[in-house]
C-alpha cells in the first residue's frame, strides 16, 4: 500500500479533531459572523465584516499544516482505488478548511479597512450603506477563488497532498502507479475534469469502469487511490 514518509494516526487524530471542534465553534460557539460579507436587496445595502483574534491564530495554523502537507511525500506500494464516499469527503473537509481559512483572514482585512476609514478599531462592524473600501470585498470575492483554485492545484503540481486527502489517506497516482509533479497544465487540466465530476455527481457515480475509476480518471489518466 502507499505508505507516507512523514505524518502519523495521532496527527491526523489531533487535525481532525481541530477541523472538527472549528465547525461546532463557527456555527454554535460564535454570536457574530467570521468573513465579510455586503448584501443589496430593493435598494437596500447591508455591509458587515468581522473576525477574532482566536479565527486569525486558528487560520496561520491551517496555512501552516496546509504548506507542511503540500510539502510531504507519498511512496508508492500497492493502492486500491478510492471509493466515491471517500473522495467526497475527502472534498467536504478540503471545503470546510479553505472556508474557514480564508474567511478568518478575509474578515481581518474588512476590520482593517473599516478601522482605517472610521479610526475605531471593532472586530465586527454592520452598516446599511456602502463607501469606497467595500469595493475591496468584491476583489477578495475573485482572490479567493483564485487561492481555492491554487489550494487544490499546487499539491498536483508539487506531487503531494491536500489537507482532505492526507486525512483519508488519498493519493493521485499516475497509470504508472506513481505519485508524480505534474506540469501546470496537465495539472489544470486534472482539476478541471475533477470539477466537471463535481458538478456531475449522477454522471460520476454511473460513469466507473470496472476498477471503480471515474469517468475523469479515465479522461486525465490519473487516478485517486486509497492507502
Amino acid at each position: 500500500m502507499l505508505e507516507m514518509r512523514s505524518g502519523s494516526v495521532i496527527a491526523r487524530v489531533v487535525v481532525s479533531a481541530a477541523l472538527v471542534t472549528s465547525y461546532i465553534w463557527v456555527f454554535w460557539g460564535q454570536h457574530e459572523g467570521i468573513g465579510g460579507s455586503m448584501h443589496v436587496k430593493d435598494g437596500a445595502t447591508s455591509v458587515s465584516g468581522g473576525t477574532n483574534p482566536q479565527a486569525i491564530a486558528m487560520s496561520l495554523a491551517g496555512l501552516m499544516l496546509y504548506l507542511i502537507v503540500v510539502k510531504m511525500r507519498v511512496r508508492e506500494h500497492r493502492s486500491l482505488v478510492a471509493p466515491i464516499w471517500k473522495r467526497a469527503a475527502a472534498f467536504l473537509v478540503d471545503f470546510w478548511f479553505c472556508t474557514f481559512t480564508l474567511g478568518a483572514l478575509y474578515g481581518w482585512i474588512d476590520v482593517l479597512l473599516e478601522a482605517s476609514r472610521t479610526g475605531v478599531f471593532r472586530w465586527h462592524f454592520q452598516r446599511d450603506y456602502s463607501v469606497p473600501s467595500d469595493n475591496v470585498m468584491v476583489v477578495l470575492v475573485f482572490v479567493s477563488l483564485a487561492a481555492t483554485i491554487g489550494y487544490f492545484l499546487l499539491p498536483l503540481v508539487r506531487g503531494g497532498q491536500t489537507v482532505g486527502c492526507w486525512l483519508l489517506r488519498l493519493a493521485t497516482i499516475n497509470s504508472d502507479g506513481y505519485v508524480v509533479a505534474l506540469p501546470l497544465k496537465t495539472a489544470a487540466r486534472r482539476l478541471f475534469l475533477e470539477f466537471r465530476g463535481l458538478t456531475s455527481p449522477i454522471k460520476t457515480f454511473r460513469k466507473r469502469d470496472s476498477q471503480g475509476r471515474t469517468f475523469y480518471d479515465v479522461e486525465s489518466g490519473f487516478t485517486v487511490v486509497c492507502y
